[in-house]
Formats: structure tokens, C-alpha cells, sequence
């Protein structure tokens, strides 16, 4: 082992235990060099103890930026390489990609220690507060997508801080995961869920949640050769439906001014519901997703230009996916290709 490249020799490490690694480092002196490597025991953080930098993209990916508030706290464990150790400053032949100051493992120890409390009363006092710190989190998530921006990075800081000390709790992925359903998130959800499974396959929330979220990212994302209806971040229609809804704007704008009038809207609407639209309903919906919008003859008309039929699309469909294939058939479309008839 004591030829290989340092990166090479971190894979097969990696597969080592801490114990076995700190054995490892004993045999010679250019094996103990190549254990202490500081990227190495970095790993090993996230491999023992969860791997924050996910948990934090993760997140990202949901819109939740917990970033800053992580890199600052005061009350985490080190848990990245300083960064006066960031880029190689050995003189030899290992590698000098990677460094070995021993930051990485005294970051690993520290870590270590708080997992373990060195008595058994610290233990339960630690139980007991971080239990009331998974109540207090799912309060602030009580009132579900409407909770707001700041509730739900500061509910998303509180888990990390528990997980800092209890890194197999399932819980914090389950909560995790459900921040970033109520984000329309699914992909990032599905990652925490499957995290949370592997620590607690027996945590019957995560089962639960999981069955939801699969079941709206088969919708969402289509399944056996069905063609996607959103895109990846759900926030925007997939290629696929975007044609369609162009193909059906198209169809609908009969004074081709680039707007849906009120009119031209209850045609549409006539269609999916099979009657005619109330004009009530038809001015609630403009307002909901449109207004006043500029035609291409530089009038000012009140109605849906092509964003406002995409962006009830999204919202429909993260409400009931197959609503929106059900609609594209009656517009014409095959419901599992999208694509025209």
C-alpha cells in the first residue's frame, strides 16, 4: 500500500474502520504519513458521522441556504479543511495534492467526542435537550409551505446542530426531507429519505413520507417511458410539456396578440372541464396567474400570456400530476409521450 497514490490510497482506507485506520498508521513511518492525510480523515467525518457539505446542497437545491449560518456557528465541530490547508505544501513524492497537518484528524476527534459524552449523565442531559430541539423544529413546521423563508433555514440549523451530536438520528433526515417537500423539492427529499432509511428502517414517518414523495415524483417526472411534465427543480416545465402548452397556446390565441383574453382563456377552460367556464371563475384565474399584460399590438389586455399558461401548469401539476396528463389528452396530446396526435 505504501506505493500507491495518496488518492488511491484514501479509497481503500476509507473502507477501513477508524480503529483499523489508526492501526494502519503504525506499520511504518510512509504508511502513518499517508493515514494522517487531512482530506482522508475529512471523509471519514462524513462517512461516520453524515456528510454535511450533502446535507447543506441538499438543502441549497430547496431553496433553504442554511450555508452561512453553518460556516460561521460557533457551536459545530470543524468539519472542512482550513484553508491554509486547502492546496498541498509537502515537499515529497506522496502527492502533493493532498496535506497532512493532522488538521483532519483532530477534526475527526473532535467530532468523535461529541458523539460519545465521557459519562453517561451527560449523555442524558444531551437526550433530553436535543429531543425538546426536534419538538421545537417540528412546530416551526407546523404550518407547512406558508411557514416562510427564515422559519425554515433556522428549522433546518437546529437539525444540523442535533445532528452534530446524534448523527444517527433518522429524524433529522425525515425532518430534512419534509422541508424540502414543502419546497416542491422531490429529488432532494428522496436523498434524505433514503439516508434516514439506511440509519432506522424500522422509523415508520420516513416509509410514510417516502411513499408520498415517490408517488408525486412518478407523476411528476413520469414512469415507464412516460415523458416528464416538470423539470428537475419542478419549478418549470420539462421540454416536453412546454411544447405542448406552446402547441396549445398557440391554438387558443385566435387574434394571435400573444395573450389568452378572457375569452380565448374560457375556450381553454371549456375544454378541460367539458362546460362552459363562469366569467367569475375565468377572472379569478386570470388574476391568480396573469393581469394586464402587453399584446403585440401594444394594447394593454387582461389575460395569460404563454408564462401564465406554464406557470398553472407547474402548479397544477405538483398539486395532481395526472390532472395535467388528463388535460393534455383532451387538448389532443398523448398523455404518456406528450407529444401531438
Amino acid at each position: 500500500m505504501e506505493t500507491l497514490p495518496q488518492d488511491v490510497f484514501n479509497q481503500v482506507a476509507l473502507e477501513l474502520d477508524a480503529a483499523d485506520l489508526c492501526a494502519l498508521a503504525l506499520v511504518s513511518r510512509s504508511l502513518g504519513k499517508m493515514a494522517r492525510c487531512d482530506q482522508l480523515w475529512i471523509e471519514r467525518i462524513a462517512a461516520d458521522f453524515g456528510d454535511r457539505a450533502l446535507i447543506v446542497d441538499l438543502l441549497a437545491e430547496a431553496g433553504v441556504d442554511i450555508a452561512e449560518q453553518i460556516e460561521t456557528s460557533t457551536e459545530l465541530a470543524p468539519w472542512r479543511l482550513a484553508p491554509s490547508t486547502q492546496h498541498g505544501n509537502d515537499g515529497d513524492s506522496i502527492d502533493r495534492a493532498f496535506t497532512h497537518t493532522g488538521h483532519g484528524l483532530r477534526c475527526y476527534r473532535e467530532r468523535l467526542a461529541r458523539v460519545f459524552p465521557a459519562s453517561e449523565d451527560e449523555r442524558v442531559n444531551r437526550v433530553k435537550h436535543f429531543e425538546a430541539e426536534i419538538d421545537q423544529v417540528k412546530l416551526m413546521l407546523r404550518d407547512g409551505p406558508q411557514a416562510g423563508g427564515d422559519v425554515f433555514v433556522e428549522a433546518a440549523c437546529r437539525l444540523v446542530l442535533v445532528q452534530e451530536w446524534f448523527p444517527v438520528s433518522a429524524e433529522c433526515y425525515y425532518l430534512w426531507a419534509l422541508i424540502c417537500f414543502m419546497h416542491n423539492a422531490l429529488k432532494p427529499a428522496l436523498v434524505f429519505l433514503s439516508i434516514g432509511h439506511d440509519i432506522n428502517r424500522e422509523f415508520v414517518p420516513i416509509h410514510e413520507l417516502k411513499a408520498e414523495v415517490q408517488s408525486m415524483a412518478d407523476g411528476v417526472f413520469g414512469v415507464s417511458g412516460q415523458a416528464p411534465l416538470l423539470d428537475a427543480s419542478c419549478t418549470a416545465p420539462s421540454p416536453q410539456l412546454a411544447k405542448a402548452l406552446a402547441i396549445i397556446f398557440q391554438r387558443f390565441d385566435r387574434d394571435r396578440d400573444g395573450v389568452l383574453n378572457a375569452s380565448e382563456l374560457g375556450a381553454v377552460v371549456r375544454v378541460t372541464n367539458g362546460q362552459p367556464a363562469p366569467a367569475a371563475m375565468v377572472t379569478q384565474i386570470i388574476s391568480a396567474f396573469g393581469g394586464q399584460i402587453q399584446a403585440r399590438n401594444g394594447r394593454s389586455v387582461m389575460g395569460w400570456d404563454i408564462s401564465s399558461l406554464q406557470g398553472f401548469y407547474v402548479a397544477q401539476t405538483m398539486q395532481d400530476p395526472q390532472e395535467t396528463r388528463q388535460d393534455l389528452a383532451k387538448f389532443g396530446f398523448d398523455p404518456h409521450t406528450l407529444r401531438n396526435i
